[in-house]
């Protein structure tokens, strides 16, 4: 054996453990690399999912505007029908009218929900009124349908929305996209704010329908849609929908909407200047464990 022979065992042998330790290090490394963020948990994210993808869903909007259908027959052939509580004195000649609110009664907003938890938003105020400018949603699984069916039956049909009165135009050019009839003779389009008693709370703009037609039905997402008084806590609601118990699938037809609603200030007692933390405390308080 050489004289330079142990030397050369031992510059290979550092070399071999150098090498180790490097691999080492660069494994090691590697592991704490961040991976793919997980997908971001939002309180939406199931109902907004459902409203959009589920066939459960359509079935039930389909199956409502079914149900329509064979309330309205029954409603035309009972000269003292009437599904508005606001509706008073002699209407039995007065022509025949339905009331549908707009959005996720007829019209599917869930695309400015979908927006809104790919930021990380409950709700914003601007998203939502750029999308109502954009006058893109679609019609709702039979809405169009239980439409053309009451044009051919010369039953007016009157919009009832919440949507301000800034906004019409842009709801009307989405109500005409999606072929619903959008009148010129007279006003069907009916927002929040377009005469000073017009609020938030329909009433009003019921009793205005009220007072040159005859109500036949009702059909909303919303409690609101229905009646007055309901933007309370739950108890109160409650109480309220006892009283009118007798008009569900009869005058009153509900769709369903998971994603927002009155139903959801519910929980808190329709509390105004709540945090977000607050609201959810609310909400997991309302839950039955």
């Amino acid at each position: 054996m050489s004289a330079g022979a142990p030397k050369r065992r031992i510059i290979l042998g550092r070399m071999a453990y150098y090498a180790v330790v490097l691999a080492t290090v660069v494994l090691a490394g590697c592991a704490s690399q961040p991976g793919p963020a997980p997908p971001r948990q939002h309180e939406k994210l199931n109902a907004v999912l459902w409203s959009q993808t589920a066939v459960e869903h359509d079935a039930v909007v389909r199956q409502s505007f079914q149900l329509a259908r064979i309330q309205v027959e029954k409603a035309l052939a009972d000269k003292t029908w009437t599904a508005a509580v606001e509706q008073e004195g002699d209407f039995a000649r007065l022509p025949p009218a339905v009331i549908l609110d707009a959005d996720e009664t007829v019209l599917d907003n869930s695309i400015s929900e979908g927006r809104a938890i790919s930021r990380n938003l409950n709700f914003d105020e601007k998203l939502w009124r750029e999308w109502i400018n954009e006058a893109r949603a679609t019609a709702l699984p039979g809405a169009a349908g239980f439409i053309r069916y009451l044009h051919e039956k010369k039953i007016a049909v009157f919009f009832v929305t919440n949507r301000l009165a800034e906004e019409e135009a842009a709801t009307r050019r989405n109500l005409q996209a999606v072929g619903f009839p959008v009148e010129e003779s007279f006003d069907n389009v009916l927002c929040n704010g377009e005469k000073p008693e017009w609020t938030s709370d329909k009433t009003t703009r019921r009793r205005a329908v009220a007072a040159s037609h005859r109500i036949l039905l009702l059909l909303g997402d919303d409690f609101n849609d229905f009646v007055s008084g309901v933007r309370t806590g739950l108890e109160e609601r409650r109480k309220v929908d006892a009283q009118h118990s007798e008009r569900w699938g009869t005058r009153w037809i509900m769709l369903p909407n998971p994603m927002y609603g009155s139903w959801e200030a519910a929980a808190y007692g329709a509390k105004r200047g709540l945090s977000e933390a607050e609201r959810l405390a609310a909400k997991h308080a309302a839950l039955k464990k």
